[in-house]
């Protein structure tokens, strides 16, 4: 398989599973790890409401002070409340305060609490609040609860007031997320059980249906899961200047949040200002009643949870969710076009490239929520995209390691550090090495020491060994200088080529200089030798310039860059001809060569396989060095665009 073709199908393989990740986290049941499902990606989402001006989306309408539900109140139980009066309160403390209400303009009352068994204080007093509730239009709340065999349970609103309340609501349900995610704005009984076949209504619902005077049309609420979403309301503790107590403020409540202290001692133009033409809900927030739930904003009291229902319901904030199959299909098309990316460009930059994406996305994402109150999966497509590029790029950094390991066990032995250097900026090291033969121009050099059987003869192994690595060392680094590639030892012979992998105009010049500076660097080696007692030598050099092949040769398990061909076999046997001290050129190698070079034209050999003998030349001298080019540091190929 082609190396881009593999690394397509690996970097989609690999962005498929970062996409699987981020479909499955979708698709969790809300009651099934909810630091990773739904509930959490909501919670983000509602988290960027509090940022939403440093972020640059400005303060959306239904989270800020300038726009308050203008037909909303709150009458709240709060500490205050428990300091001055005795708790739980007479019952006919709520109707009076009903009939001032009603006195006072208000056109509905909700409660968020509970009524259920008789009063301690008898009769007359559920009496009393009984003729409150007749004055006033009043929603009374009552609790619902799931049994352990799955049927809906009912903590019945007490019979003596039930008669006398315009409606009815339920304040909690069990639910997948709970207010985490919001509240079923109606619930069925089913066909068992006590209440069968019974439509039961949210507090919420059954409060705004009295305020408008009509029932809500539920079917043109949006909802997730059977759920009204929750917009959790802006809550702050504001404190008292004055007593130094604190007190709630919430920003949608338009009429404010009166302390029922307060509001039971004032009069009915007190509360004109307060309770005329609006929805009141009562209820409490004091630290005693614990009544606590937790939202996307932290907990908060059930009161202004419910109260928010109510005013979402009134002003049509309604959080829409986008279809489940554009969820599961950003979350699967974008990660793989972030893995795809990989393969377009280097690492560093498909990396910052999918980060890019990946922000620019999320701010489009929360965009979209805070402007429009829809809610795009967030989560879940910016883990996978995130995972995509991770998973990809740590394959890219182990692939590119190996090839890097490939490329300079194969090469850095034998070519200058330069070459290795620039193959490996190569998109595609390996392709860069034209693994399958290819027939290329090249310069072929072979150098031999002359007698060099006779002299070992009398040199113990440990000897020649360290006198030949020292001559290859010398005579391998002036090869690399000059941009040549070393393709082999042969016993005491090297062989060279100029220039491998990549090819450049002045390979046979490159050649030519290099054999000239070993010859020069072998009399200063002899000179040294001579001092320290050991033996020198003569070396005899062969070049030919051509058209060879070039490739790796050998096994699967047993690869050498090399090349063949018959202009190879020509250098072989220029080198036999060479005398110590000699470099035999070719007429094809002279032809390149010969504005830089002085030479003494040879008696023409004969080469097998070849007809007529070939032209050949022994190089005298390099000219001056203004005619003679500088040895490459990397071929033009290779040089950065």
């Amino acid at each position: 398989m082609p190396a881009k073709v593999r690394a397509l199908v690996i970097a989609l393989v690999l962005g498929a599973a970062a996409s699987a990740i981020g479909v499955t986290l979708q698709l969790l049941p809300l009651n099934v790890f909810p630091l990773a499902n739904r509930i959490s990606d909501l919670i983000a989402h509602v988290g960027v409401l509090d940022f939403a001006g440093k972020l640059g989306y400005g303060s959306p309408p239904y989270d800020n002070d300038t726009n308050p539900n203008p037909n909303l109140g709150i009458i709240n139980v709060d500490d205050i409340t428990f300091k001055r009066m005795s708790f739980p309160f007479a019952r006919c403390t709520y109707g009076s305060l009903l009939k001032k209400l009603k006195a006072a303009g208000a056109r509905a009352v909700v409660f968020d609490i509970d009524f259920i068994d008789p009063s301690s204080h008898g009769p007359q007093d559920d009496k009393c609040f009984a003729d409150g509730l007749r004055a006033m239009p009043s929603v009374l709340a009552y609790a619902v609860n799931t049994t352990t065999n799955g049927q809906l349970g009912m903590q019945a609103v007490d019979p003596a007031l039930r008669p006398y309340a315009a409606a009815i609501g339920f304040t909690t349900i069990d639910t997948p997320g709970g207010y985490l995610i919001g509240q079923v704005p109606e619930i069925d009984t089913g066909s068992t059980g006590t209440n069968r076949n019974e439509r039961l209504f949210s507090l919420a619902t059954a409060g705004v249906a009295l305020f408008n005077g009509k029932p809500l049309d539920l079917a043109a609420i949006p909802k997730y899961q059977g759920e009204m979403l929750l917009l959790p309301p802006h809550v702050q503790n504001l404190q008292d200047i004055d007593t130094g107590t604190e007190t709630l403020y919430v920003r949608y409540a338009g009429r404010g949040i009166v302390s029922f202290a307060n509001a039971a001692k004032e009069s009915v133009s007190d509360l004109r200002t307060f309770a005329n033409g609006a929805l009141i809900y009562i209820g409490g927030t004091a630290t005693a009643l614990n009544d606590f739930e937790v939202t996307a904003r932290g907990r908060q009291p059930g009161l202004l949870i419910n109260a928010r229902f109510a005013d979402q319901m009134m002003r049509g904030y309604y959080l829409r969710v986008s279809p489940l199959w554009f969820d599961i299909l950003l979350a699967v098309a974008l990660p793989l076009l972030s893995a795809l990316s990989f393969t377009l460009m280097r690492t560093s930059q498909a990396i910052l490239i999918s980060l890019f994406a990946t922000m620019v996305y999320a701010y489009l994402n929360l965009a979209v929520f805070v402007k429009l109150l829809v809610w795009v999966d967030l989560i879940h497509v910016v883990g996978a995209m995130i995972l995509g590029t991770m998973f990809v790029a740590i394959y890219r950094v182990i692939d590119e390691g190996s090839q890097r390991r490939m490329v300079t066990n194969l090469f850095g032995m034998h070519v200058s550090p330069a070459i290795v250097d620039d193959i490996l900026k190569q998109d595609d090291p390996k392709g860069a090495l034209a693994l399958r033969g290819k027939r290329v121009k090249a310069t072929i050099f072979y150098s031999d020491i002359r007698g060099f059987t006779s002299m070992s003869e009398t040199m113990t192994p440990e000897e020649i060994y360290t006198q030949l690595n020292e001559y290859f060392e010398e005579m391998c680094n002036i090869i690399f200088e000059y941009g040549g590639y070393v393709d082999k030892f042969i016993g005491d012979c090297v062989m060279a080529v100029f220039s491998a992998p990549y090819q450049t105009p002045d390979d046979a010049k490159n050649a030519v200089m290099s054999a000239v500076k070993q010859q020069e660097r072998i009399l200063e080696l002899c000179e040294k030798w001579k001092a320290e007692g050991k033996k020198e030598f003569t070396v005899g050099m062969g070049i030919n310039t051509g058209e060879v092949v070039m490739g790796n040769l050998g096994a699967s398990s047993r690869m050498n860059y090399t090349v063949i061909g018959d202009n190879v076999n020509v250098a072989a046997r220029l080198y036999n001809v060479a005398k110590g001290g000699e470099i035999i050129i070719s007429d094809s190698t002279y032809a390149e060569c010969k504005d830089i070079v002085d030479v003494d034209p040879r008696e023409p050999v004969a080469v097998k396989g070849k007809t007529q003998p070939i032209s050949i030349y022994n190089v005298k001298k390099i000219k001056a060095a203004g005619a003679v080019a500088e040895p490459p540091s990397a071929p033009p190929e290779l040089q950065p665009a």
